[in-house]
């Protein structure tokens, strides 16, 4: 370079002593440290080519190279890295939580599921203690489910006529007042066996309201690619919170007693409608409105039995809630006069459970755009039923825990994957009389809780689970071989 003539000499600016070389090492800094968070979150790039470790930095020409430095080459294209499955899976699965209103009735909803477990822990125990009869825990799950068979059809047509998050709202306040007046009723000693079939009646008819305008109220809340996302984060909360509500409620019953329980399950109500109400619902197709609600009524019923898919999975949820479903109301019996269990280990059973239909749940987001999910629903079934004439046999608590575990995961994958083909057939104004149709399934219960009561008073808590888990048992073996149609939804 030829040196600038003496009189320009002056006029160029001084640089300090070194800086050249503090601002080379800045750069080679600032460049170290991109390519280790691009590595970090993308991996190494296939074509990166380290700087020699002895190269010295070099006065820059005006044109930015150095000395004796050809001008670069076009950067070399970096393959991207496809995404791992784990990655597709978790984005898939959590896709819901992008919608804002999805995550307040998401996280609303999560407080009251582990309230009402706790809820469900203490109020059997307070049925022991106040009638010592295992019947009586049967009659106490039949009042609280009939609701569910008389009162969910016309929470259904609501749904679809009114606005659902005021729905949801009215209902969840009616189950946090009924909770807190039994909680007192309790703390102050008040309370007699009758008070609390009162209360299993009034609160499944407001969880008969509440359950259809919830879940219809989700596909308003996500779009229709984000809808299964929704659907396994809903039954992910509930699994999980049966794992959580439990084992809390083990604690608490020592610590702050069964109406503290029944005080936190209230308060768990005020948190839920304080999210529901900072929700904003898009509009909904309430064309429910030009007819009558016996019309409505007659068209949702129409619907459930001319469309195969849904009448087949309402004929399967129907069939384990009836014969299934009713072994949770014995297991504080179980607890009991089998496994010789206080309250802790009831905690522990029932946590059991959660942990297996926690696991299920998640594996939803895997199975539900099988093709094969007839198969797999049938192969759920008869691991269900299989699981509870194994733990009628079981004598060790250990063994108890594993084979509720085993059930509940099966219960769970069956439960989810059957409202997840529900929710993607169903059409829009139609969903809340199919939902609560749904939960009409559930109010089946008491068909099979009343006779399975009564075998469990005259043969024992072991032979009524047995009864219920060998008839999921068969019927799901005959479905599987004897119905071929249904393998393939």
């Amino acid at each position: 370079m030829v040196p600038a003539p003496a009189r320009h000499r002056a006029a160029l600016p001084k640089k300090a002593p070194g800086a050249d070389g503090r601002r080379s090492a800045y750069d080679a800094l600032r460049r170290t440290v991109g390519l280790s968070i691009r590595q970090l979150v993308t991996g190494p790039a296939p074509h990166a080519v380290a700087a020699p470790p002895h190269a010295s930095p070099r006065a820059p020409r005006e044109d930015g190279r150095g000395p004796g430095e050809s001008a670069p080459s076009p950067p070399a294209p970096v393959a991207e890295r496809p995404p791992s499955d784990f990655a597709r899976w978790r984005a898939a699965t959590f896709a819901s939580l992008a919608s804002p209103g999805y995550r307040l009735l998401f996280q609303g909803n999560y407080v009251t599921q582990i309230g009402m477990w706790m809820q469900q822990v203490a109020f059997g125990w307070l049925v022991l203690e106040l009638t010592d009869s295992p019947f009586y825990l049967g009659l106490a799950g039949f009042f609280r489910a009939i609701p569910m068979l008389l009162i969910s059809p016309f929470g259904g047509v609501l749904a679809d006529r009114i606005e659902r998050r005021r729905l949801l709202i009215l209902s969840q306040a009616a189950m946090g007042l009924i909770a807190v007046v039994l909680a007192f009723m309790v703390a102050v000693r008040i309370v007699h066996p009758w008070h609390l079939l009162v209360s299993a009646f009034m609160s499944g008819t407001a969880m008969s309201m509440n359950m259809p305008a919830r879940q219809a109220l989700i596909s308003q809340l996500v779009s229709r690619p984000q809808l299964a996302s929704a659907i396994a984060l809903n039954s992910m909360s509930m699994n999980s919170s049966r794992i959580l509500g439990p084992a809390l409620a083990g604690v608490l019953i020592g610590a702050i007693g069964i109406a503290g329980c029944m005080l936190l399950q209230g308060l768990g109500y005020v948190w839920s409608i304080f999210n529901v109400f900072q929700i904003r619902v898009p509009p909904q197709d309430r064309r429910a409105r030009d007819s009558s609600m016996v019309q409505n009524l007659v068209e949702g019923f129409r619907y459930c039995y001319e469309e195969k898919t849904v009448f087949a999975m309402l004929s399967l949820a129907a069939m384990t809630s009836i014969f299934g479903q009713p072994y949770m109301q014995f297991l504080p019996a179980f607890a009991r006069d089998v496994l010789s269990l206080g309250a802790g280990g009831l905690g522990m059973l029932m946590t059991a459970v959660g942990v297996g239909a926690l696991v299920g749940s998640i594996a939803i987001a895997s199975f539900g755009g099988s093709r094969a999910r007839g198969a797999i629903l049938l192969v759920a079934a008869g691991i269900f039923g299989l699981s509870l004439c194994l733990l009628a046999l079981a004598k060790s608590a250990p063994l108890a825990l594993l084979l509720l575990a085993a059930g509940g995961f099966a219960n769970a994958l069956l439960m989810s994957l059957n409202q997840t083909i529900l929710q993607q057939t169903v059409p829009d104004h139609l969903r809340g009389r199919v939902m609560s149709v749904y939960m009409l399934t559930w109010g089946l219960m008491p068909l099979g809780t009343l006779p399975i009561g009564w075998i469990a008073q005259t043969h024992g808590t072991p032979a009524a689970i047995f009864f219920g888990g060998i008839v999921c048992y068969v019927v799901a073996l005959w479905v599987f071989f004897f119905r071929p149609s249904f393998r393939t939804i």
